[in-house]
């Protein structure tokens, strides 16, 4: 009996010694969902780091500006920009991106520069086309929020076309820093009213509910969050752009 507990037992051990380095190790494949203009800015860096970290790990890794249903289409994991919806998936807030009204200094000089957001009901604006937005952009004035509705000159669904009309002199645009940021740096285009903060947008990773995560999956989430936490900056809280290699 004594024999047989001690075979139970050494079997127990070795077991749990499996179990416990394949955590270590995670191994298998996450398929995550991004909007197509931050995937482009920030996952390059991202995921290369967490390839380094767990080789063995197969990454499906898809872009898209519309709303991917995670458990219809398969996804382990997305990472969502803005208000999330009430839904049964799982929240991690990984920080806030800057916004930015902005223009070139081409279209400033025909149309003049607006000085009050309700100037902008007098120009050309590109809008994102996301049902959810509207025509309404809303501006922090001190101490409430003004919403106001924009004249469309064109919609889309995806922000670097908006901004690359913004450079080429098509109008004033709302769009976050990882897509206008760099257009600002160069001086194609030049942020506008100043005065009055538009929303920071918010960045979560999102994933079904389930009973036990896999290691992959967690060591994911836990790379995201530490990635994103070394972008912020420590003067505005907001993640910055990550430096392009050169």
């Amino acid at each position: 009996m004594h024999t047989r507990a001690e075979s139970l037992l050494d079997q127990f051990d070795q077991l749990d010694h499996v179990f416990h380095h394949a955590e270590q190790r995670p191994q298998g494949r996450i398929r995550l969902n991004a909007p197509y203009a931050f995937g482009t800015a920030y996952l390059g860096t991202v995921l290369a780091g967490y390839r380094a970290r767990y080789p063995s790990v197969e990454l499906d890794v898809v872009l898209a500006d519309r709303r991917v249903g995670l458990i219809e289409e398969g996804y382990d994991l997305a990472l969502r920009i803005g208000e999330l919806e009430d839904s049964s998936l799982v929240a991690r807030r990984l920080g806030r991106l800057g916004m930015h009204v902005v223009a070139s200094p081409d279209y400033i000089a025909q149309h003049g520069e607006p000085r009050h957001p309700h100037d902008l009901t007098d120009h050309h604006c590109l809008t994102y086309s996301h049902p959810r937005h509207g025509l309404e952009w809303p501006f922090w004035d001190g101490d409430r929020w003004l919403r106001v509705r924009t004249r469309p000159g064109l919609r889309a669904n995806n922000g670097n076309v908006l901004c690359d009309i913004a450079v080429a002199g098509g109008g004033i645009t709302m769009q976050p820093d990882f897509i206008v940021g760099p257009a600002l740096e160069d001086k194609r285009l030049i942020r506008l009213l100043t005065d009055y903060r538009p929303p920071d947008l918010s960045l979560n990773a999102v994933y079904p509910e389930r009973t036990l995560m896999p290691a992959r999956l967690r060591g994911m989430l836990d790379h995201l969050a530490e990635t994103f936490a070394l972008l912020r900056d420590e003067e505005t809280g907001l993640i910055r752009r990550p430096r392009q290699r050169s």
